[in-house]
């Protein structure tokens, strides 16, 4: 995977935009709208904010020393699933997240950065599908 081009377009979202959560959380419920529901709460979106920088922590401790990534990922299925979110969701939430900050970073997303996003994705969706693994 190329692990830079992931990291380039997080940088390059942080220097375009002071908060991508409502662009990325505008295309998740417009895929999964029963989830938009489960932040009916959430009037601020700092729950979504948090959920957010989440991801990208995770993210980043995947693609880095994987400490903690893909055991918190099958924790948070079971966390979610108490709520009736399904597994598809987070592979789902990764891809509402690529596209968002392809759409911030406009003419600066580039085709690695776009394939390093979709094989991260696809690294996601194996994780949440795996059974879940003793420790």
């Amino acid at each position: 995977m190329d692990t830079q081009a992931i990291l380039d377009s997080l940088d390059l979202v942080a220097e375009r935009s002071e908060d991508p959560a409502p662009q990325v959380y505008r295309r998740l419920f417009a895929r999964y709208p029963e989830t938009e529901a489960l932040f009916i709460g959430d009037k601020r979106g700092a729950a979504r904010g948090q959920m957010l920088r989440q991801a990208v922590e995770t993210l980043l401790d995947y693609l880095g020393p994987n400490a903690f990534a893909a055991n918190f990922l099958r924790a948070e299925l079971r966390n979610h699933d108490d709520i009736g979110v399904p597994a598809e969701i987070f592979p789902a939430f990764y891809k509402a997240m690529a596209e968002a900050f392809a759409e911030i970073t406009g003419e600066a997303w580039t085709p690695a950065m776009q394939a390093a996003w979709d094989e991260i994705t696809g690294e996601i969706e194996v994780i949440v599908a795996a059974p879940a693994q003793a420790i």
